[in-house]
């Protein structure tokens, strides 16, 4: 009940946007693939601390609707993102904001990145400094690790070795998330008779790949069955896309490469990228999962998952796009709170008000009463309201709250005469819910 009341807060509260993420436990697996290319080999056993990846590559319309949130709140892209291409739509009923975004940057992807934590009230990851005092909104920036809050609960781009541990699954050995031979009817890459090919391929609407498919007339296509075992969407094939990595030839040889929840060589530890054994000017960001022109037959297959594409973080191509990841991690209930000298124990939190808190997990509440606060942080609190139950709400859906009780949505009358009171999200009945004691 739990996940499907904070799935229900998301669809009320955030415009829709998608927010299906898949939870990747922690673990060792083994990363690379032996017997191909140099920059796959050796395959070596890695730890990657537990995290979320969306399920679906992110799409043109989720991209514009936090562009329009960014802009306005401070954040600069490049105008390459106004231009992305969507898939060629031969029914003629196919909303293009159902595919996925491309013809973004490196750059862009980030701070795209950052704009969908700060909307929803989270922590953004990336930032200008290595104290993670300026956050990253603006401009071409080169950032390092150091300058990652890798512990921050807001989006980010898969490290290579979350993007690859995600896309293998239970496979560890495969060469495609389904078993070591290409298969048409499990990606859209180029002759894999798509319904939305055309010429060298095309991209296709997110979750649905199969070449033996008939295209449904609708403005909803439903989603494919063909998932990984993570129950990941066109993991490789359809766009490729960008990880966090800067990229080294040789770091799969390098004992910095075998350590926990690696993040890749730092600018300055990356090398120049090889072509045909000529190595090229400036330094490349990895991106991963192949695309729609990328085809089984082509030298190093690409459609592979250990395959590692690599291109210049201001290189914008309709072939590549984004899914995002955020830690297993939550913001503390109390963040950022501010204490009073001269009222010992007194605390005040912007988004949930006035309380004191002594020496007990018990809370008084100005407006609420006593309390008792559960959960994993400011976007997952249980709390225990005296003479009604347990409420859940968060940081991004308050003032609503949802009653375990009646199984209803309240929500918080904060300009009423008298505290404690609560209207009904559906039959605007007031009750007082707070406030009471024996």
């Amino acid at each position: 009940m739990y996940t499907s009341v904070k799935c229900l807060a998301l669809l009320l509260f955030t415009n829709t946007l998608s927010s299906e993420m898949a939870f990747i436990n922690e673990g060792r697996f083994n990363m690379g693939q032996k017997n191909n290319l140099a920059d796959e080999v050796p395959v070596h056993r890695l730890f990657v601390s537990a995290f979320f990846i969306s399920q679906n590559e992110v799409t043109l319309g989720d991209w514009k609707k936090v562009v329009v949130w960014a802009e306005y709140n401070g954040y600069n892209f490049s105008n390459h993102q106004y231009d992305p291409r969507p898939g060629i739509d031969r029914s003629g009923d196919i909303q293009p904001d159902q595919f996925p975004m491309n013809s973004i940057t490196w750059y862009d992807a980030v701070k795209w990145c950052n704009a969908r934590s700060e909307m929803e009230g989270r922590t953004p990851c990336y930032y200008l400094d290595t104290q993670h005092n300026i956050v990253y909104r603006k401009g071409k920036e080169d950032i390092d690790s150091d300058m990652v809050n890798w512990k921050a609960s807001g989006f980010r781009l898969p490290t290579e070795a979350e993007w690859e541990k995600a896309a293998r699954g239970k496979y560890s050995g495969y060469n495609y998330p389904w078993g070591t031979k290409i298969d048409e009817s499990m990606a859209n890459y180029k002759n894999s008779k798509d319904p939305f090919e055309s010429g060298i391929g095309g991209i296709s609407p997110i979750g649905y790949y199969d070449g033996n498919q008939t295209i449904h007339l609708s403005k909803n296509l439903e989603l494919s069955n063909m998932k990984n075992s993570n129950g990941l969407y066109d993991v490789i094939g359809n766009v490729s896309e960008w990880c966090w990595d800067w990229y080294d030839e040789g770091w799969y040889k390098k004992s910095k490469s075998k350590v926990q929840d690696t993040t890749g060589p730092t600018f300055t530890e990356a090398t120049k990228y090889t072509f045909e054994g000529v190595p090229l000017d400036g330094k490349r960001k990895v991106h991963r999962g192949g695309a729609f022109d990328d085809g089984p037959t082509d030298e190093g297959k690409p459609l592979r998952i250990a395959f590692r594409h690599v291109e210049y973080p201001h290189s914008y191509q309709w072939t590549v796009g984004l899914r995002f990841v955020r830690s297993n991690v939550e913001d503390e209930l109390w963040l950022g709170m501010d204490s009073f000298d001269n009222y010992p124990n007194w605390y005040f939190v912007n988004w949930f008000g006035y309380f004191y808190q002594k020496n007990s997990r018990w809370v008084f509440h100005t407006q609420f009463g006593w309390i008792y606060p559960q959960g994993l942080g400011s976007y997952d609190n249980w709390i225990y309201f005296l003479k009604h139950g347990w409420m859940w709400t968060s940081k991004l859906v308050f003032p609503y709250f949802y009653s375990s009780e009646d199984e209803t949505w309240y929500k918080y009358l904060q300009n009423n005469y008298e505290t404690g009171w609560f209207k009904n999200y559906l039959t605007e009945e007031k009750k007082r819910l707070g406030r009471i004691y024996p």
